[in-house]
């Protein structure tokens, strides 16, 4: 029992974490509404199996990655008060492994998407009434996730220079 009670209170805490990197981190938010867009996408471009299977792995990547960035921010914003060219590395080196992630995911789209026949297939069922209306409704609700609310660390950021 005392086993299922640590397994279920281990669950509640990754998924605590989850919701603290979609409400704080923009970065994490826009990296799920693409996630959401180049997956309607792969839909009208008819991946098989083994490129659905690449396709999801370089989706996790990215934004496990931006949840282990935002750990390593927060412990050295825990661990360091005062500028310190280490702290500074340290942000640094975990910001560069998201980008370089993302750099190698546009990449491996590249590779995905490079039929060009199915390309342009993708883009004609994509621009057809039904998907066009779908697509565009989308559009406001993802920017809207995107901007995020007051718990969004970017926005305090930005309301704390305006009351200055």
């Amino acid at each position: 029992m005392r086993f299922i009670k640590s397994l279920i209170q281990s669950f509640y805490y990754a998924f605590r974490g989850l919701i603290k990197v979609i409400s704080e981190e923009r970065s994490f938010r826009i990296q799920l509404v693409a996630i959401f867009y180049v997956t309607l996408f792969a839909l009208f471009y008819g991946l098989d199996k083994t490129q659905w299977a690449i396709l999801w792995v370089t989706f996790c990547l990215i934004p496990s990655l931006e949840i282990i960035n935002t750990a390593i921010e927060n412990t050295v914003d825990i661990k360091v008060r005062e500028q310190n060219p280490n702290a500074k590395n340290a942000k640094d080196l975990a910001a560069a492994a998201v980008l370089f992630s993302s750099i190698i995911t546009i990449i491996v789209a590249i590779c995905l998407f490079s039929d060009k026949e199915k390309l342009l297939n993708a883009i004609q069922v994509a621009f057809t009434l039904p998907w066009l209306i779908i697509i565009i409704v989308t559009v406001f609700p993802a920017f809207i996730f995107i901007r995020g609310g007051n718990k969004d660390k970017h926005n305090r950021v930005e309301n704390k220079k305006g009351t200055k």
